[in-house]
């Protein structure tokens, strides 16, 4: 009975917090701390704009995910392309893989806890900034991972060079196929196409308007066959 609640209870824990979005996987609950321009992503799932993230963000990450001799890759994936022709299913795209981050001397004052990550290489997939369509019903939620890069990795510019090389892309199963170890940190922002053609997009920090989602694009599904209601009410008859 205590090893049952004690086990319930690292559950909700571990879901409230995930810096990913849910059923997202992998789960990462160590916040990367992501700042486009002077704007930081505080919160996750925050509303940003599309001309506010057009360009590649600064990162950072809190020192026991990190040290200054490893190297490390920054990933971002929007994942809620619309479905394609003659499907219901959303997919992903990858806007950004770069490699060769190092750890430097350096802070930025947006950042809560971490030292800034810096990296003169802009891929091998270029960074490319978020453009949900004006006629998609939801806010596009942009996940951004750190690796820490192994020197076994291969990848190289021409295997993204065209957008239809980066939809479907599946973290999951490039990270096996790179051999990669779980992200060190994460974090996840929204923009909203509609919003903003309408005029109505909330100013950043604010939150989208959305109703909450199982992600089932091409990263695998976790399956939670109860709600927040059912397990805390199954805490309380066990506790």
């Amino acid at each position: 009975m205590l090893f049952t609640s004690s086990f319930l209870i690292a559950v909700v824990v571990s879901i409230a917090q995930a810096q990913t979005p849910e059923g997202f996987t992998p789960v990462v609950s160590t916040k990367l701390d992501v700042v486009f321009n002077s704007t930081a992503v505080r919160t996750s799932g925050q509303l940003l704009t599309k001309a506010g993230t057009a360009s590649a963000p600064q990162i950072a990450a809190v020192g026991e995910a990190i040290n200054q001799e490893d190297t490390y890759m920054f990933v971002m994936v929007d994942l809620d392309v619309p479905p394609a022709n003659g499907t219901t299913t959303r997919r992903t795209l990858l806007h950004a893989l770069t490699t060769d981050f190092k750890v430097t001397q350096q802070s930025f004052s947006n950042s809560t806890s971490g030292s800034l990550l810096a990296s003169s290489e802009e891929g091998p997939a270029t960074y490319r900034g978020p453009s949900p369509p004006a006629t998609d019903t939801i806010p596009h939620r942009y996940v951004q991972l750190l690796f820490q890069q192994p020197e076994t990795l291969a990848v190289q510019a021409t295997d993204f060079a065209e957008t239809s090389s980066r939809i479907g892309f599946d973290i999951n199963a490039f990270m096996q196929e790179q051999g990669l170890s779980a992200p060190l940190a994460a974090n996840f922002f929204t923009v909203d196409g509609k919003a903003e053609a309408n005029g109505t997009a909330t100013t950043a920090g604010g939150s989208p308007t959305r109703t909450p989602e199982m992600f089932t694009g091409a990263a695998k599904k976790v399956d939670i066959s109860f709600g927040w209601a059912g397990l805390l009410g199954g805490l309380a008859i066990i506790m």
